[in-house]
């Protein structure tokens, strides 16, 4: 009986794990295809910004051979169908906002509204197909020249035979797509058989036009009573997304409200799909349609990017797009070294920053408002910045991993590797972008920040290396090493002063430009902001690290050595700092135990005082 139930409960435990997983995978399809359907109404909103000011007279041929696609484009009919329909500014504003109407529309309607609208779209390209199908169908009648028609010849009656059915299935497969129950309601769908049975029944050539005409009318007029009855069902759904908004709001208040919308909607995630869909365009346009080479490609994907952010929107997309990329190489590099991490904030190694300063550099920079090439270039210049930050971020991952793995013999090999490559890569990675930034970027002050911020970055990871490697050394040791405490302290404050150095490099270099009158608001704003966090606070940090070890040093120094006969009196006896023999050498701490001179010496750094331990 027990091997029975133990049975039963694996079974059911699988059942419950396949249910959770068929949930998960059930959420995960629906929020894909919630973003898929929502994307055109991006897209839709930021073509409408980038066009929101043309008028019909600005369309000409130059325009059209510029856009994206145009080699899929007949750009005569387009110029045909624009100039010759007499459309005037009112009929320009009406489509601008019917756009941006549907555009919002896209983007708030709950799922299934959602896909209801996106069958009634459907619906609409099946009614064209059928259009399409009856025009041709005329064209052809009038090509044949027959007067009076004879469907005793099997040839013929299969040609009308063939018409009229592919007509049926088309509005077979639009009540399905409409959800239509009533033979009334199905019998507005076919309106386009009309001219096929006109002409079956001998309907004048000179006449077929006119039934396909009536046809054509007929399906508007059934669409327009068709809108007409789901109107009340529309305007109850806005009346009721007013008052859910309205509860949000007043529950949440204004900027939770915003905040639960925003991912309600996964605004977020919609915007990089978006930004990512035009910059893939944007490089099929740059590279089949114009001919670039593969040997251009850092020249084409800036170019793309710079024609992919043309508004505020697109702005915003880049930036989300930047946050989850670099959220995205942090995560795979946390993947790689192991471990746990404290963000110690909830926005801290997720992106924003990098995303930040991105948003940041381009307004202040004016980057929406320039050429394509020149906002390239300035580009280029920005996501060295962001890619700095993006190492910094990384440094800030894997220092603490790599201190911690020194002291601790039970991490595997494997893991002291991946952090070693991971520290590596950041020694090696900011010197070859410095070289890349002074061989293509004229020097200039923000040139100086971003080579000095990766200057900064291959000395921390020179000093963490260092401190790893004095660690290991004093792991193995079967006594702590008591000199191990001065090497990192020096260490460290080595690394301190040439942070300070640097960081008065800049501000002379910055203060040399101003005199010589290259200087902006914006310089100066940063000279200052530079001054009072890299300069000021370094000092602040340098001073009170001196300080505490030199008050460490002479508390150290009233200790009293332990002697032979102490040691041999604590025999067997564990230092309560690293929990190992003391053998040689020890400390009597004021309250008469013995502690390693060497741990004692790194506590009193930390503490400053024995009443801890």
């Amino acid at each position: 009986m027990e091997y029975v139930e133990q049975f039963r409960t694996n079974i059911r435990t699988g059942q419950d794990q396949l249910n959770q997983n068929l949930l998960i995978m059930k959420t995960v399809g629906l929020q894909v295809i919630e973003t898929v359907l929502r994307l055109p109404g991006l897209i839709l909103l930021e073509l409408w910004w980038r066009n929101r000011d043309m008028t019909f007279e600005d369309v000409t041929q130059e325009m059209l051979i510029k856009a994206p696609f145009n080699s899929y484009m007949d750009i005569t009919t387009i110029l045909d169908f624009v100039h010759r329909r007499n459309l005037d500014q009112s009929a320009g504003y009406v489509l601008s906002y019917s756009v941006l109407l549907l555009a919002v529309m896209l983007l708030t309607l709950p799922l299934s509204k959602l896909f209801r609208t996106y069958c009634h779209f459907f619906s609409l390209v099946i009614f064209a197909i059928a259009q399409y199908m009856s025009t041709i169908y005329v064209r052809l009648e009038q090509k044949s020249q027959e007067v009076e028609i004879h469907l005793d010849d099997f040839v013929k009656l299969e040609r009308h035979g063939f018409h009229f059915l592919a007509q049926l299935m088309l509005a077979v497969l639009n009540s399905f797509v409409l959800g239509l129950e009533s033979d009334l309601a199905r019998l507005f769908l076919t309106p386009f058989t009309i001219p096929i049975i006109a002409r079956m029944c001998s309907c004048p050539l000179d006449k077929l036009i006119v039934a396909h005409n009536v046809a054509c009318s007929f399906t508007m007029f059934s669409i327009c009573i068709y809108i007409l009855n789901k109107t009340p069902s529309m305007a109850q759904y806005v009346k009721n997304a007013v008052l859910q908004l309205k509860a949000v709001f007043f529950v949440h208040g204004l900027a939770m409200g915003a905040v639960t919308i925003w991912r309600r909607l996964r605004i977020a995630e919609l915007l990089t799909c978006t930004w990512l869909t035009i910059f893939h365009a944007r490089v099929y346009v740059e590279l089949w349609e114009k001919g670039r080479e593969w040997k251009e490609a850092g020249r084409v994907l800036l170019t793309s990017i710079a024609e992919a952010t043309n508004t505020p929107l697109s702005l915003l997309a880049l930036a989300l797009t930047v946050s989850f990329v670099c959220k995205w190489v942090v995560d795979g590099a946390q993947l790689v070294i192991g471990g746990t991490r404290d963000h110690g904030h909830v926005l801290a190694n997720s992106g924003c920053t990098e995303g930040l300063i991105l948003v940041l550099l381009c307004v202040q920079a004016g980057v929406l408002g320039m050429k394509t090439e020149q906002k390239a270039f300035l580009l280029g210049l920005v996501f060295f910045v962001v890619l700095s930050a993006l190492l910094h971020s990384l440094f800030d991952l894997v220092e603490p991993q790599l201190l911690v793995m020194a002291a601790s013999p039970t991490v595997s090999r494997g893991r002291h590797i991946r952090c070693l490559f991971v520290t590596g890569f950041l020694f090696v990675a900011p010197i070859t972008m410095s070289l890349a930034i002074t061989s293509f970027l004229p020097l200039d002050l923000w040139c100086v920040i971003i080579v000095s911020n990766c200057i900064l970055i291959t000395i921390h990871s020179a000093s963490t290396l260092f401190i790893y490697f004095i660690g290991m050394i004093e792991a193995k040791a079967d006594e702590p090493w008591e000199s191990s405490d001065d090497l990192i302290y020096n260490c460290r404050l080595t690394t301190k002063i040439v942070e300070l150095l640097i960081a008065l490099a800049v501000l002379a270099y910055g203060l040399y430009t101003t005199a010589m009158g290259n200087w902006t608001v914006t310089s100066v704003a940063v000279l200052i902001f530079h001054v009072l966090i890299n300069i000021y606070k370094r000092i602040e940090a340098l001073v009170s690290s001196i300080r505490s070890r030199n008050a460490a040093l002479h508390n150290f120094s009233l200790l009293q050595r332990a002697t032979p006969e102490q040691l041999e009196k604590m025999k067997g006896d564990m230092c309560a700092i690293c929990f190992t023999e003391m053998v040689t050498e020890a400390r009597v701490a004021p309250c008469k135990h013995l502690f390693h001179g060497a741990c004692l010496r790194k506590w009193l750094a930390v503490k400053q005082v024995l009443k801890n331990i």
